[in-house]
């Protein structure tokens, strides 16, 4: 058993912020920031249920900086609205990222050392803060585009709207070469009557998932590229046999590129791949493309993105086809955003959803939305 597993990471963490000889005489500074993020959508699903669904995410973030290098960090979130895309829709990769229902409680809850080239976090984590991330792929409104699904459907991915305990860090080798490495609980802190809670507990049948990502800066800084690993230790179904197998393991591939740039105009694109251990894995591969442009209209900040996506099915197998009668999924989103204020921009968004059904194929699903995010 390895409950105690965490405790040795956070008297780590706890020696970094204590043996700090200037800690005492450092000052404290306390901030908090609180977002929310709307939406209301439409989908052409025939299946039964809403047509129209009006969904949100509030989020208050506090941070007490201790000097220049220590801080403590809480977020406190709330989630309302149905679950269209898991209930209705019936899609693969969930079309809105804020998609949740109905929950509230913790987020994150972490203690972060940051030095001039070093970071280290200790803390009730999402993976996806500071892995898999692609900053062109952040105006996206799908959730592939923000953390792809061999992440989040081959296994229990700590990430938005739940989060696990975890120890991460960052390093900066050089001007040209970072590295991120991090520790996560095997299973994300499940909701307990809709509220977020903590659980830092770690039987040994639920395993670590441990993520290594080198980022490289190329072509004068115009290419960022991320090629990730990471495997998690606990227990799986393989596919072929039914009996119970350790360990899923995934490479991943991240990139952002300038293409072109212009005063404040920019044109970005973003590629995405993820690939994972096929015997106990239900999606096989997946990978995204996308255009991003900024600032292309006149007025205020503004941006357009283009994207696709696709994921691909270990259809093979008999458990896959029977759980999500899928051999792949394809989605393309268009979508325009604009500042209208300090505190509030919108963004309309349209997707559609192919859906490579293996028996009865029913018509692709169109989502049409309005997103606003609000800022006090």
């Amino acid at each position: 058993m390895r409950k105690n597993s965490f405790l040795v990471l956070l008297y780590l963490a706890l020696f970094t912020l204590y043996s700090s000889n200037e800690l005492t005489s450092q000052t404290l500074e306390y901030t908090n920031e609180t977002a929310y993020l709307t939406e209301i959508l439409s989908h052409t699903s025939k299946n039964g249920g809403k047509d129209v669904h009006f969904i949100g995410w509030f989020l208050n973030t506090s941070t007490l900086a201790i000097g220049e290098k220590h801080s403590l960090n809480l977020g406190l979130m709330m989630t309302h609205g149905g679950e269209p895309s898991a209930n209705i829709v019936g899609d693969l990769q969930t079309f809105s990222n804020l998609e949740a229902g109905s929950l509230y409680g913790l987020y994150e809850m972490y203690y972060q050392y940051q030095a001039d080239d070093f970071w280290i976090k200790f803390g009730q984590q999402d993976l996806n803060t500071d892995f898999l991330v692609s900053e062109n792929a952040l105006l996206f409104t799908h959730s592939s585009f923000g953390i792809d699904p061999v992440a989040t459907i081959n296994m229990p991915a700590p990430t938005y709207p739940v989060t696990s305990v975890a120890l991460t860090t960052g390093i900066n080798l050089s001007e040209k070469l970072k590295l991120k490495l991090g520790i996560f609980d095997g299973q994300f802190a499940i909701p307990r009557d809709n509220f977020l809670t903590v659980n830092w507990n770690i039987p040994r049948d639920e395993g670590l998932l441990y993520i290594i990502e080198p980022e490289f800066k190329m072509f004068n800084g115009r290419l960022i590229q991320k090629v990730g690993y990471f495997c998690h230790s606990g227990q799986f179904v393989d596919k072929e046999t039914q009996n119970i197998s350790r360990g899923l393991s995934a490479y991943y591939l991240v990139s952002d590129l300038l293409l072109a740039k212009k005063e404040e105009k920019t044109t970005n694109l973003f590629l995405q791949f993820n690939t994972s251990t096929k015997s106990v894995s239900d999606l096989n591969y997946y990978y995204g493309i996308g255009l991003r442009l900024t600032n292309h209209l006149r007025g205020k900040p503004n941006e357009i993105g283009l994207a696709l996506g696709h994921a691909v099915l270990n259809d093979q197998f008999a458990s896959v086809r029977n759980e999500y009668n899928l051999k792949s999924e394809s989605i393309i989103e268009f979508n325009y955003k604009q500042e209208i204020s300090d505190w509030l921009s919108l963004q309309p968004y349209f997707q559609w959803i192919g859906m490579n059904q293996i028996t009865n194929n029913q018509k692709n699903p169109i989502i049409v939305a309005l997103r606003a995010y609000i800022e006090f």
